[in-house]
């Protein structure tokens, strides 16, 4: 993928970025609301020699409390220290737990220690705090060696008492709340990002041109529901579906510089991707830009061009190969002097004897010498066999798929096996197409249209 494919995907997904980045958002502030609040509070104590009658004495007291520091910080979370603080305040806890909630820290170079307890009660913690405080005060006397006088050689004085906090230190909500909207935001570019990755079906022309060589055709749009591409180009002869299979048209015969291409076959890979419309619509804009052809339903199992062209299907091609009437008589002219329709006639038990026999070449070769252009609506390729018995008479194939609905793998399938019959593919066609609304005027319906021709005669201007 590209820098611009993945910028596609991330605009084609933006709806789901943009809900994900606000769940994401929701849930971060739902949880810091679910969680409870803590409240910190910290009392000070110093470590000083009692001690120092002169300066050498007082270099060798400071440099002896500061060597005690790290060791008075362990004692304040052990046991000897939390079990009379538990007993004094009443707390239902041991000396483990309550130990979690202190931190003792040594600011450097100092020999003081600022004792922090947290606890879900902001009074509780400077409570807690200071009778820790005193605690190892009365400790520290003890584990201190005696000095001449039979005294404590460094004592432990309380510099600055817990004061009760006025808020709480967790949860932090602003910061859970930018946490969750920012893992809602990489969510949603992951998925759009793996969607497009790990996407099986064709949406656009770049999925076609990144797994085949085959030259594409063109693309043709959706249309609503209902509507079928022959209707609409017979309806609106200037829109988009029209302009579409005009520049398919241009497209074949870029493909077809030497002309040598007079009898093209169109199928697909499996039912449903649009093949019968596509051949009908190209046979028509063929017979607009002058070119004497025919439309052939040669999908003897599941026959649709009678549907889309309205004519009458009980004879056409069967009956033509059997014998049971002429070609003159078989073939109907539809929508244009130079289109002539032969539909499929009544369905055979046996399609495949009728496309392998003598007659089928006979046949082939008296349209290819009235005709311009013969076009063959067949059976798609992965469902039966039909096409690959129809390809050797025929001078190309034209594969027809669907946004959306076509598989990568069902493409590259129906790809390998027309390329068995060594007929050369002379493009693919993707059908389908979801676009944004065109607002280019060439598009937009006549009765929205604005020129100077429908404003009423007094309104022009005059010369």
């Amino acid at each position: 993928m590209t820098l611009r494919d993945y910028l596609l995907s991330l605009r084609k997904n933006w709806l789901v970025i943009v809900a994900l980045t606000v769940i994401g958002t929701i849930a971060g502030f739902a949880y810091a609301q679910l969680q409870p609040e803590i409240y910190r509070a910290q009392s000070s104590v110093v470590v000083v020699p009692t001690r120092g009658d002169n300066t050498s004495e007082l270099v060798q007291g400071s440099n002896y409390v500061q060597s005690l520091v790290q060791t008075y910080a362990f004692v304040a979370t052990s046991p000897s220290v939390l079990n009379p603080v538990i007993d004094d305040l009443g707390l239902e806890t041991s000396a483990q737990s309550l130990a979690g909630t202190i931190t003792v820290e040594t600011p450097l170079n100092t020999v003081v220690l600022n004792i922090g307890v947290v606890s879900r009660d902001p009074e509780t913690a400077a409570t807690i705090a200071d009778a820790v405080a005193l605690e190892l005060s009365s400790a520290v006397r003890g584990l201190s060696p005696q000095n001449a006088d039979d005294q404590p050689a460094v004592r432990l004085e309380l510099v600055s008492p817990a004061r009760v906090p006025g808020f709480p230190i967790s949860p932090n909500v602003r910061l859970l709340t930018i946490v969750g909207a920012l893992a809602g935001l990489a969510a949603g570019v992951v998925f759009a990002l793996l969607r497009r990755l790990l996407a099986t079906r064709l949406t656009g022309p770049a999925d076609i041109t990144a797994l085949t060589d085959t030259a594409i055709l063109g693309d043709i749009a959706q249309l609503p529901s209902g509507k079928s591409l022959p209707t609409a180009i017979r309806s609106d002869p200037s829109g988009s579906s029209a302009e579409a299979v005009r520049s398919i048209v241009a497209n074949l015969r870029f493909a077809n510089v030497d002309g040598n291409a007079k009898v093209i076959l169109f199928t697909s890979g499996q039912s449903g991707e649009g093949k019968s419309s596509v051949s009908v619509s190209v046979a028509q804009i063929m017979a607009e830009q002058g070119a004497k052809a025919l439309l052939v339903d040669a999908d003897l199992r599941r026959a649709s061009v009678d549907s889309y062209t309205q004519l009458e299907g009980s004879v056409g091609l069967t009956t033509v190969l059997l014998g049971d009437v002429s070609l003159e008589d078989a073939v109907q002219p539809w929508g244009n002097d130079n289109l002539d329709i032969l539909t499929s006639g009544a369905l055979p038990p046996n399609p495949a004897q009728l496309l392998t026999s003598d007659h089928l070449r006979d046949f082939v070769q008296s349209v290819r010498d009235r005709y311009d252009f013969v076009v063959f609506d067949s059976a798609p390729v992965l469902a039966v066999s039909d096409p690959l018995f129809l390809a050797p008479v025929v001078d190309g194939i034209v594969v027809v798929s669907r946004s959306r609905v076509t598989k990568r793998d069902t493409l590259m399938r129906t790809i390998a096996a027309l390329e068995t019959t060594r007929v050369p593919i002379l493009g693919i066609i993707l059908n389908g197409v979801k676009r944004e609304k065109n607002t280019s005027p060439y598009y937009r319906p006549e009765e929205k249209r604005k020129s100077i021709f429908s404003r009423p005669a007094e309104a022009l201007p005059r010369s």
